[in-house]
């Protein structure tokens, strides 16, 4: 990864180093999310779902096995999304996309803002881009149409030699690009509403595109703003079926299409939490595990503060989280997650009430 610009913000630069980190293997993130007394008295264990009235044994997210110098679609989707006051997207310098497929299939279909790759690492003529500008850029990210063999192997060269050839153009100018992994296939199968026939690179171009909700759980629980919940469009194209309207004065978009809690929460020092919590927590484990399961969108007025609460409650009781582990995973999945002091306290006595003994320090998650 070149240089990164002050103009990007803080919180998507951690945004992605997040990602990046998860892209090693279990071992090594149990080694980097966990200090000595998680060692001792948590395990990575399979995710369950489990009963609000015992004492819960507390887990670790179990992380995806990612081959070195790849990441998931769900990562990319999190990474086209982010945003922290602004959307992150909108800079042109914050994510350089490489189609390192034929120009035939990049004219047909790609991922928004995404360039062909000859136009800049060229097979003859090397780096069209300056190694100045290349810098500029936070993130470079590469696809060819499917594939996540280790890179460097004999399968990779094999199935995707242009990408290949690209990863380790950059990676001797000094640049750390990265790979999606399973390429196109796998992103357009999961967001296809991502993808464009159109090259969007100008500044007003970026700023017509679409900002979507955060994805926290993989086709299941979304977390974003007021302004994404009243979209249909957005709505549509994520399948929701149920929304968490954590707001105090926002009027539900679609109650004739839609299912809705509505919480009435306001953002400061006095807001009572100890109904809201268990109420969203039961309330979105109900949808996720029905039958047929639906999907759930969280949201506040900017979904940082309030809708980062409720989701967290969420994990904690519900996934075995401490609020240590749910609020790393929500913070790799979006960064300008950041619940008030005084919700962050609440969050604690309700660890405190679910777990029958306090697992996190204020310290350590002060943000």
């Amino acid at each position: 990864m070149g240089v990164v610009l002050s103009r990007v913000s803080n919180s998507c630069r951690r945004l992605f180093q997040e990602l990046v980190n998860t892209c090693q293997t279990v071992k090594s993130i149990r080694e980097a999310n966990s200090t000595d007394s998680d060692q001792s008295s948590l395990a990575l264990i399979e995710t369950k779902v489990c009963k609000p009235e015992e004492v819960l044994i507390p887990a670790l997210p179990e992380i995806p096995l990612v081959e070195r110098g790849y990441i998931t679609p769900q990562q990319v989707y999190n990474l086209l999304n982010a945003e922290a006051g602004h959307p992150a997207l909108h800079d042109p310098y914050y994510i350089l996309i490489l189609d390192c497929r034929s120009a035939g299939r990049y004219k047909q279909n790609h991922l928004v803002t995404g360039r062909v790759s000859v136009t800049v690492i060229h097979p003859e003529l090397g780096c069209l881009i300056s190694c100045v500008q290349l810098q500029e850029f936070s993130i470079i990210l590469l696809y060819a149409e499917e594939g996540s063999s280790p890179v460097g192997s004999v399968e990779a060269r094999a199935d995707s030699p242009s990408l290949q050839r690209c990863f380790f153009q950059l990676s001797d100018l000094g640049m750390d690009p990265v790979i999606m992994q399973g390429g196109f296939l796998a992103f357009h199968a999961l967001y296809p509403f991502l993808c464009t026939p159109h090259m969007v690179l100008l500044e007003h171009e970026r700023h017509a595109l679409t900002i979507y909700p955060s994805e926290i759980l993989e086709g299941a629980l979304y977390q974003g703003l007021q302004p994404q919940a009243s979209d249909y469009r957005i709505i549509k194209n994520l399948h929701i079926t149920h929304v968490v309207n954590a707001t105090a004065d926002s009027s539900d978009a679609f109650p004739n299409a839609l299912n809705y809690l509505r919480l009435h929460l306001s953002d400061n020092a006095q807001q009572d939490l100890v109904e809201a919590l268990p109420l969203a927590a039961r309330f979105i484990s109900e949808v996720l595990m029905g039958e047929p399961a639906g999907r759930v969108l969280v949201h506040c007025s900017l979904g940082r503060s309030r809708s980062s609460a409720v989701t967290l409650a969420f994990l904690m009781e519900h996934r075995c989280w401490s609020l240590l582990h749910a609020l790393r995973w929500m913070k790799a999945r979006r960064a300008c997650t950041a619940p008030n002091v005084n919700f962050l306290r609440q969050l604690l006595t309700y660890e405190e009430q679910l777990f029958g003994s306090r697992l996190t320090n204020l310290d350590d998650i002060r943000l």
